[in-house]
């Protein structure tokens, strides 16, 4: 079209095409619910959309009101369709009371009264009978027979660090976040099941 009818015609003028086969085909799908293959990372280090450097840390620090504490990983996912990797991370949180011998050596005893029909369910050991659950799931990833302590209150992390693993994503249940994932938990050995297949 040359310059001088390009002049005479006003954009107005002009329909608007059918766009919706413009796509981007190498935009990769979303996440779906279920279990994912990950490696745990001491950190990783990454440039923003605004061109910032960022870190992001895996460690053991004091929860906002002090009363416990919330061991964060940084998880690296691979995508078994596509071996597209995604970076998420894991959070569990602890009180230094679920640490205890007493409070291990309740969590076993309330377990067997549970098994014994003694009791209906875990009552109140169930938070820590879950965190004693997950703690203990992190000491066979890690490959250790005890998890250390780190000189600052918390967890050693460190035999977690590169030590593969496998996780459950899920919806964010945190209010206003649904449209995001969560590790919903993880465990030392490939799931089995039928709604265990790996991602």
């Amino acid at each position: 079209m040359t310059e001088a009818v390009m002049d005479t015609i006003r954009l107005d003028d002009i329909p608007i095409p059918d766009l919706s086969g413009v796509i981007d085909d190498t935009k990769a799908p979303g996440l779906e619910d279920g279990w994912y293959a990950g490696t745990i990372l001491e950190k990783r280090a990454f440039t923003d959309s605004n061109g910032n450097d960022r870190v992001f840390e895996s460690g053991d620090t004091p929860s906002a009101n002090g009363e416990s504490r919330n061991i964060k990983l940084q998880v690296e996912l691979t995508r078994q369709s596509d071996q597209r990797i995604v970076n998420m991370h894991a959070l569990i949180n602890y009180r230094g009371e679920d640490l205890t011998q007493e409070t291990v050596q309740a969590v076993l005893a309330q377990q067997e009264r549970v098994k014994s029909k003694d009791e209906k369910n875990m009552g109140a050991y169930f938070r820590p009978f879950m965190t004693l659950q997950r703690l203990g799931t992190l000491q066979r990833i890690a490959g250790v027979r005890q998890l250390q302590r780190n000189g600052n209150g918390g967890l050693d992390l460190t035999p977690l660090f590169g030590k593969k693993a496998y996780f459950r994503i899920g919806p964010d249940t945190r209010e206003g976040k649904s449209q995001y994932k969560q590790i919903e938990t993880f465990s030392d050995a490939a799931p089995k099941g039928k709604k265990a297949v790996l991602l």
